[in-house]
Parts: structure tokens; sequence; C-alpha cells
């Protein structure tokens, strides 16, 4: 009994200062381990912290490789954004043709051989009043280069055509506004071409109003004479015992004066509606007779 109470007095003494016995010392080199902090609730010596460090998180997978299946339930791939629509090209210009030598104001051959006809207007012929003008006016417009668009053939297989130069000016409608041309084929032929026959329409009464080129060089005349330059046609009375114009042996109505200035007192060959023969040659009041033939109005023949 006397050597078991030492041992019951040391561990009286454990309890009551509540020292724990100090833990075994793994690495056997007699230094105390420390406990570990654990989070509350739990205890002290705790082997493992509650949470995870960095180096025990798992590693990331690497990317399939191209044009691999996508694993099940991952979301499909977006879809490549849809290229750009290309921009419109305009489409390339007509070439430019070449205006050979000779021709008048309202007619000429290009380098190839082609003929062309501008559409409607009536340039005066070399001998003619103001022709001379025209003819050097047109020579200089189409000198760079023109650009026809043709809609019909005339009885001549010329190409009739709206005519724009090399700068974009319409020769047509140029022409007829400074002067260089008459507007004698203009009601005959303005259904082949409506929207060309309106703009000469303007073309052709402003010219008119400003008295510009021939309309005031060639006055007394709704067009120049179509005898020469220095001749005129008068106005001619009419008979006193018919209904026919005298210039002409077919018959055809005398419209106001008869002198085809205006358009009170003249015919064209739309109006006509006939051929028509010529007395005399160069009085041709009504300007029927267009290549000096002594016939006019052919194309109703």
């Amino acid at each position: 009994m006397r050597a078991s109470m030492p041992i019951a007095g040391a561990l009286a003494a454990l309890l009551l200062t509540g020292c724990a016995a100090p833990a075994a010392d793994p690495r056997g080199d007699g230094a105390p381990v420390a406990a570990s902090p654990g989070a509350e609730g739990e205890g002290p010596g705790t082997s493992e912290p509650r949470g995870a460090g960095v180096a025990d998180l798992p590693a990331p997978l690497p990317p399939p490789p191209p044009g691999a299946a996508p694993p099940a339930g991952a979301p499909p791939p977006a879809a490549p954004p849809a290229a750009a629509p290309p921009a419109a090209q305009p489409p390339p210009a007509t070439p430019l043709l070449r205006a050979a030598g000779g021709g008048d104001g309202d007619s000429w051959r290009d380098t190839t051989g082609r003929e062309y006809r501008l559409g409607m207007v009536n340039a005066p012929e070399a001998d003619e009043c103001f022709g001379p003008e025209a003819t050097a006016k047109r020579t200089a417009l189409t000198a760079d280069g023109f650009r026809a668009d043709s809609y019909t053939v005339d009885t001549y297989g010329r190409s009739v055509s709206v005519v724009t130069t090399a700068s974009g000016l319409n020769l047509n409608v140029h022409l007829a506004r400074t002067g260089f041309v008459d507007d004698r084929y203009l009601a005959q032929f303005r259904s082949e071409n409506p929207s060309l026959a309106a703009e000469l329409d303007r073309a052709f009464a402003a010219a008119r109003a400003e008295r510009a080129g021939l309309w005031g060089r060639c006055a007394g005349t709704a067009a120049p004479s179509r005898s020469t330059a220095s001749a005129q046609v008068q106005p001619v009375a009419p008979a006193a015992s018919s209904d026919c114009h005298p210039a002409y042996v077919t018959c055809i109505p005398v419209k106001g004066t008869g002198s085809g200035s205006g358009a009170a007192n003249d015919l064209d060959c739309e109006q006509v509606g006939k051929k028509v023969r010529v007395r005399e040659p160069g009085m041709d009041p009504y300007r029927l007779d267009s290549d000096g033939d002594g016939f006019g109005c052919e194309s109703y023949g």
C-alpha cells in the first residue's frame, strides 16, 4: 500500500492541473510535437485540416484534339461568324469608240467602219446655213471618243443612237440645246425613244427661246434652208383655187401661211403620211426632201 500512494498522488496532480500527456515523438529525437491547430470543434492534434490545399486540387483536363466529338452533355460549339457579303461592284464601263474622219453634224463612222446617226435631231448639210459649224462642233465633241446606245437602224443601215461623249455629255441633247441641230425629225420618230424625245422637247424649246445657234443665225425659218446658206425659203402664199401647196407636185395641204416657219405654218412627214414630190429642187418649205433628190417622206412610199 505504501508503494502505491505516490502513484495515486501523481495521478491526482495531473488531473488537477489539466495537463495532457505529451504526444508521442514520431521522429525519435525527443523534441516536443506541436498540436495541429484545428477548426472549431476539432481537437488538438488532428492530422487533416477541414479544407484541402492547392496541391490537392485535380489537374485541368487537356483540350480535345481537333475534330474530336464533344463529350456527352457538353454544349455545342458556337458557330463561326458569317462572312460579310462582298461589296457590289459597278458594271464595267463600255469601251470608248473612236470617230473616223469625215461625217457631218449628225452622222459619222467609227474606226471600224460602223456608221452612227444621232437620234431625232437634224444637222444642216455642209452647204446649208450653220452646216459647217454643226460639223465642227460634233467633230470636236467626239474627238476623245464616244459611246453609242443604239436603239434602231435607219433605212441607210446607220445605227440610230443616243451618243455620249468621253466626258459623259449627251450629244443629242447638247447639240439641240446649243442650236447646232433642229427638230425636223422629232415628231416623226419620237415613238422610237420617248424618253429621249422628252429631253429634246425641253432642249429645243430653250434653244428657240434664246435664239441659240441656227435659231438666231438662220432666222425666218423653223430650221435652216435646205437649199444653200445664202438662199432662204420664202413664204409661199396659198393658191386661191386649191388647198394643195404649190411648192409640191404631190397635193399636200397648206398649213397656215405654208412657209414652214414655226409649228403653225409647218408640216412633217408624219402629218403628211405619204411620199411627196418637190416641184422645184431647193424649194421645199416643209423640208420634206432630206437628201435633195426631189422626193420627200420616202419611207412612206
